[in-house]
């Protein structure tokens, strides 16, 4: 009987040994899932079309303060800056790959005073766009970056009190807008639009707005036929506003309009622009159904790629400036691409493989922050794989 209990323990032993032995073959394999979840979860994330390969801060140029307009070419970005030898005026100036030294352009480019916020660089980098206002007269004059050369394209008279305000280039860099005011006969106000291709300018009249309206900024589609206008809306206790007009037989008339922060107004495509809404909400608004769409809240700043499939922007009460991919109205994989600065110029390049920013440093104690008036607007280039 003893030899019996001694074989039965023995079997026991056995199958206890045995599944425990299964047990720990089981735990290994959760083990062995879980790796594999996280390694499927770093894939994706690797997948992210938005991804930091290098940043680069820009020289400072030995200035108090510069601009930088924006990309003449993939790899170089070009801006006015203040003279050493003359700082009563700027000079203009390209900073190439790999953005550590600056050269001056020359040739037969106009001299920048301090106070010209008048000129502007169209979009594809080759030109830069300037109105000349003399006693009687304001020019609109083009000048090829590449060439060095000058052409006026338009002249208009500034008698009867009339006056120049703002000027911008369309997406495409065909068209560029400028109004031109009345300050006694609010009626006799005029946009005016130079298509590049045809050499040619058309006038159209605005009497779509009251005498108190105050118009701020102007912004033509690509095709030449829709117009934004910013204004300071007289009716709404002068809150800054949106109004979306079509240009037709020599007159601007009114489709739309909507209060709006006092910021950028952004054409997406012929029928459809963004701005920002008072509350930070990044609208989408398109004209051919009437339909306003929520792209993003919270917003203070934002930037579209010039294809528009990305965008760059900064939400509220954060020091951080995200880059998201464009599907429809959906922004997706908002990545944080740099911390640290209000970035209140914001440039992509036309292949969207390069980011510039450039804006006030954000301190997170107020106490930190320079006493003198001279607060520092570090500029930077980010580059994406």
């Amino acid at each position: 009987m003893t030899k019996i209990y001694m074989r039965w323990g023995l079997g026991l032993l056995l199958l206890c040994l045995m599944l425990s032995g299964c047990s720990s073959r089981f735990q290994n394999e959760t083990i062995i899932i879980s790796a594999e979840n996280d390694t499927s979860e770093q894939m994706q994330h690797d997948l992210s079309p938005v991804q930091v390969q290098k940043i680069y801060r820009l020289p400072e140029e030995n200035i108090d303060r510069g601009y930088w307009w924006g990309w003449d070419t993939t790899n170089s970005i070009v801006g006015a800056f203040k003279s050493a030898g003359y700082p009563e005026q700027m000079m203009l100036k390209r900073l190439a790959f790999p953005f550590e030294q600056s050269e001056t352009l020359s040739g037969d480019m106009p001299e920048i005073k301090i106070n010209n916020n008048q000129m502007t660089l169209s979009p594809d980098g080759l030109h830069i766009a300037d109105i000349r206002i003399t006693r009687t007269a304001a020019n609109l004059n083009l000048f090829s970056i590449k060439d060095k050369t000058t052409a006026k394209l338009d002249s208009f008279s500034l008698k009867d009190q009339k006056y120049f305000q703002n000027m911008s280039w369309s997406d495409n860099s065909q068209f560029i807008s400028y109004l031109v005011l009345d300050a006694v006969e609010k009626n006799q106000s005029s946009l005016r639009i130079y298509d590049t291709k045809a050499n040619s300018v058309k006038s159209y009249t605005l009497n779509d707005f009251n005498n108190g309206d105050t118009l701020l900024d102007v912004r033509v589609s690509n095709d030449g036929r829709s117009v934004l206008i910013k204004l300071l809306d007289s009716s709404q206790s002068n809150k800054t506003t949106i109004v979306l007009g079509l240009l037709s037989d020599g007159h601007f008339e009114t489709h739309y309009k909507r209060q709006i922060a006092d910021n950028q107004m952004t054409w997406i495509s012929n029928d459809q622009f963004a701005f920002l809404g008072r509350d930070g909400t990044l609208y989408e608004y398109d004209q051919r159904n009437g339909e306003l769409s929520v792209v993003l809240e919270r917003v203070t700043a934002f930037e579209f790629s010039p294809d528009k499939r990305f965008i760059a922007y900064k939400l509220q009460d954060e020091d951080i400036v995200y880059v998201g991919k464009m599907q429809g109205r959906n922004v997706l994989y908002n990545e944080p691409v740099y911390h640290g600065i209000l970035p209140l110029n914001m440039k992509w390049s036309p292949d969207n493989t390069r980011l510039f920013i450039q804006g006030p440093k954000i301190f997170a104690n107020p106490k930190t922050m320079p006493n003198d008036d001279s607060t520092e607007e570090p500029a930077y280039i980010i580059e994406f794989e």
